[in-house]
């Protein structure tokens, strides 16, 4: 739910549900109004300005600056890694990956974030955690990726994040016997490990032929010769 105060008619409404207006309000803020409070004081000449009408039937807004934007817009992109969230181009550009950008695309895939809300909360856990016992943003990415992804363990609602401090050692013992075993690997030759042909030649057996007697006449002739 993202509830918000019409700019006309002072009453809260749901903006993920009725069509609205945004109206910029300082550097990165925005006001709202009812699209149809916004047309209404168009059609009576008592507002001047344009805007875009938005549904959020159809629309979302930019994983970066939270302006409205609608999926199929020239200027707007699939967020990296992510399959439902979109951003200026511009705004894609202006926040090239690093490793804080690329822990928080983590946290919206793995935990299936919806609300903008909710990231923050996230993010304000982690620099307690930077802070109070020196992790990384890419040290507690690779310890949610071990423990939910390599471990299997499945996404407890009650630990989410609390789990990282439990086992960031036991991730940190496991990515560097990973890598200990990776540079053992690195000094030797590939081919060594590679069975080799051998060839070896078998005399075909021969075979011994038994004479086998034959049946013939020729006692009974010399028996009748004798005769």
């Amino acid at each position: 739910m993202a509830t918000v105060t019409c700019k006309y008619c002072k009453k809260k409404f749901d903006r993920d549900k009725e069509p609205y207006i945004q109206i910029p309000w300082g550097e990165k803020a925005f006001r709202y109004a009812h699209a149809a409070c916004y047309l209404d004081e168009v059609n009576h000449g008592r507002e001047k300005q344009q805007y875009t009408v938005w549904d959020p039937a159809i629309a979302t807004t930019c994983f970066w600056c939270h302006q409205a934007i609608y999926p199929n817009q020239a200027d707007v992109e699939l967020v990296p890694q992510l399959t439902d969230r979109y951003m200026h181009k511009n705004c894609g550009l202006a926040h090239p990956a690093d490793e804080k950008e690329e822990l928080m695309v983590f946290l919206i895939k793995l935990f299936g974030l919806k609300e903008d809300y909710i990231l923050p909360k996230y993010m304000i856990q982690i620099q307690e955690y930077i802070k109070k016992y020196g992790f990384s943003y890419s040290g507690i990415k690779k310890t949610l990726i071990y423990w939910y992804e390599i471990k299997k363990q499945p996404v407890n609602e009650e630990f989410r994040l609390s789990i990282v401090p439990r086992i960031y050692n036991e991730a940190r013992r496991y990515y560097e016997a990973l890598w200990n075993a990776q540079q053992a690997n690195q000094v030797k030759n590939i081919k060594d490990f590679i069975p080799q042909d051998i060839e070896v030649n078998i005399k075909a057996p021969q075979r011994q032929l038994q004479k086998r007697k034959l049946f013939t006449f020729l006692d009974e002739e010399e028996i009748n010769g004798d005769k």
